[in-house]
């Protein structure tokens, strides 16, 4: 008995331990200091205690336990994370259900493998190896799902704030199927053979539910992607066309110069000073339109800087460079198309609304051997919007609305870089990190 108190004691571990590991992989802490680590730490101890003490004491499951674990672990979430309450909820909630439901089903399978019509209730209120095995099964896929969430951190993150409301009727629905497997012990019940259908129809059901929830969220983000591929390579097909029509102008000015200077050769020849001086000047007006600056080395990021800097003094607006040289090999040219292409014209559609300051904008990029800092200042008078703690773009074209920021999250996230934003003043600042 000795030796099955301690796997227990082991696997009510665990339990705790995946909570808290999540917690902190997914949210940054309020304070980090060695006082605040302590507390966090005997939390989880104290936490730990309860859920042994329950397991040894009374059963291996009880709905109303659970929900004293959700209440708890939820408070000292909030208490020790800079997370919403919603989120907080949520993701205890999603935590202990889908963990008791897996030993629910477990179960039900293991009494369906030994033929045997009391063997769930023989692992509820007996200690025995058979409830050893179930918990750690249960705790093996527990550790599966974890690892696989740590190796798509960026992406479970999106996804979660993405389709909050269906992970949340998830967990409703996770509830409504503990609660009528749970009637199972009452002993009023529990003499209902019916009663026993409820541990077929609401573990299928909610496997089948999540399956179908998974096949959903793979299916839009494909569409999704699919749409965002098409709209960068759109905005990189269009700023080739421009570099293309760039060089051709060029090309069509050059050529003609030998024609010019016999023309002022000509002029000279016969000491008409003005009229020459008068040809200089109109032949240096296309020569100054053409005028590409080299600004970084960078092909594809020196065409989308020219691109922005004209259409931003076209209306008014001074556009502030400053810039490294730019290795072309760390970063791709679709990635800088999403990046920089979509803020410089989020930043100069807000400047292009600034009617009682003055109009700027001033883009900063530095880059080593590991990271490029890309950082946006830029002047609003707009009311800044964001969804879901993330910024949206104020486009007028409602047909691209959210793609251009959504684009630019996809490339961040593919860098496994940061994107910080914020605003003081009326003054809008972005700042990304991206690491190879």
């Amino acid at each position: 008995m000795i030796w099955l108190r301690i796997a227990q004691g082991v696997l009510c571990a665990v339990e705790v331990c995946g909570l808290y590991f999540l917690l902190q992989i997914f949210f940054d802490k309020r304070w980090d200091n060695t006082c605040s680590n302590i507390l966090w730490m005997i939390s989880g101890a104290v936490l730990f205690g309860l859920i042994f003490y329950q397991r040894d004491q009374a059963s291996m499951y009880s709905r109303y336990f659970m929900l004293l674990c959700i209440v708890l672990s939820g408070a000292v979430t909030m208490l020790w994370f800079q997370i919403s309450w919603v989120k907080t909820v949520l993701v205890t909630v999603l935590y202990f259900e889908s963990l008791y439901f897996s030993d629910i089903f477990l179960g039900f399978i293991g009494q369906a493998l030994y033929s045997h019509d009391y063997f769930f209730e023989y692992i509820q209120f007996e200690l025995s190896s058979k409830r050893i095995i179930v918990m750690l099964i249960s705790r093996m896929l527990l550790c599966a799902v974890i690892s696989l969430f740590i190796r798509h951190r960026a992406l479970v993150s999106r996804i979660f704030s993405k389709y909050i409301l269906i992970f949340a009727g998830f967990a409703l629905l996770e509830y409504f199927g503990l609660y009528f497997c749970d009637r199972v012990f009452v002993p009023a019940f529990g003499l209902q053979e019916k009663i026993y259908i409820y541990f077929a129809f609401f573990p299928l059901l909610i496997t089948f539910t999540l399956i179908i929830i998974l096949f959903y969220i793979v299916y839009i983000e494909k569409r999704n992607e699919i749409r965002l591929v098409n709209s960068q390579n759109e905005m990189l097909e269009k700023n080739y066309h421009e570099m293309i029509t760039l060089y051709q102008n060029r090309d069509r000015i050059f050529h003609d110069m030998k024609n010019h200077l016999s023309v002022l050769s000509m002029l000279i020849a016969e000491q008409d000073i003005n009229k020459a001086e008068n040809y200089i000047s109109k032949i240096n007006e296309p020569i100054l339109e053409l005028e590409h600056k080299n600004f970084t080395g960078n092909r594809i990021v020196d065409i989308i800087l020219n691109d922005k800097l004209e259409k931003a003094r076209a209306i008014g607006i001074h556009l502030n460079i400053k810039v490294d040289k730019l290795n072309e090999d760390k970063i791709q040219d679709i990635d800088w198309c999403a990046i920089l292409a979509n803020l410089l014209d989020n930043a100069i559609e807000a400047c292009s609304r600034v009617i009682k300051k003055e109009k700027w904008i001033d883009l900063s990029i530095m880059q080593n051997d590991y990271t490029t800092f890309i950082e946006i200042k830029n002047t609003y008078e707009d009311k800044i919007k964001t969804l879901n703690n993330k910024l949206v773009s104020n486009k007028n074209d409602k047909n691209l609305h959210g793609i251009g920021m959504e684009s630019v999250q996809n490339a961040v996230e593919k860098y496994n870089g940061i994107f910080d934003y914020g605003w003081c003043d009326d003054i809008f600042t972005i700042n990304i990190s991206l690491f190879y």
